[in-house]
């Protein structure tokens, strides 16, 4: 099995990214779509595309996804608030809550922020963030997932990152795309994985955040956490 990781920026501002994990005879086709989701993004024509492909050598993770719960709500008030309750529910602040928001609204990030149950963010690089890499989907849960109209394309992958994050040990994942058009986001935690429509406006910015509970100079479990995250590979069947 290999992994494929591509990424497209203009002028060094993220545009695309995709991930996934296939067999070998599944590569060349895949690079291919993931050329064109690059060069057709709304987001704008790149200037840089890296594709990356490697090997895996470490053993799969094979795990079950978590349940996919979808919320409609009307406006970004309302969406928000339905937000806050089920990271309350977690056991998390209002003012890490809070401060999570402003970090995804300031946008321009190009990986995930890791924020503690103190508030302090912990990732070393604030404008790389953490990139959750090596995971996949199986074509049996992205068969599901759209035939039965729980999700779109973006659940698919959405699904995988969450599932992963949740499953290493993170508290909560809180993220909004940064496609201007796309204003469904999603929360994640222990319980499911939370769609939400209208979490934000469309033209508004997009992120990432994971909520973890680890202290601030506890260097070895902050990196051995950035470390699965970004090599220990996943498919979600």
């Amino acid at each position: 099995m290999y992994s494929i990781k591509m990424r497209a920026s203009k002028n060094d501002k993220h545009i695309s990214g995709a991930e996934t994990i296939v067999k070998r005879e599944e590569i060349e086709s895949t690079v291919n779509k993931f050329i064109k989701r690059a060069l057709s993004h709304e987001n704008g024509t790149p200037n840089f595309i890296n594709v990356k492909i490697e090997e895996i050598r470490e053993t799969i993770k094979y795990i079950d996804p978590l349940p996919i719960k979808t919320i409609e709500c009307n406006n970004k008030e309302k969406a928000r608030e339905v937000a806050k309750n089920i990271l309350r529910n977690q056991g998390i602040k209002e003012n890490i809550i809070e401060e999570a928001f402003k970090i995804i609204d300031k946008g321009n990030m190009r990986g995930a922020s890791l924020l503690n149950l103190e508030g302090h963010r912990l990732e070393p690089n604030r404008d790389r963030g953490v990139r959750v890499k090596c995971i996949s989907t199986s074509e049996e849960l992205k068969e599901k997932i759209l035939k039965n109209n729980i999700g779109t394309e973006r659940t698919i992958d959405a699904i995988a990152i969450a599932t992963k994050v949740i499953d290493l040990g993170i508290i909560a994942e809180l993220c909004l795309s940064d496609n201007p058009t796309y204003t469904t986001g999603y929360v994640a935690t222990g319980d499911g994985y939370y769609r939400i429509t209208n979490l934000k406006n469309k033209g508004e910015s997009g992120g990432r955040v994971f909520f973890v509970d680890i202290n601030k100079g506890d260097c070895e479990n902050i990196g051995r956490l950035i470390r699965d995250l970004e090599n220990k590979p996943y498919i979600i069947k």
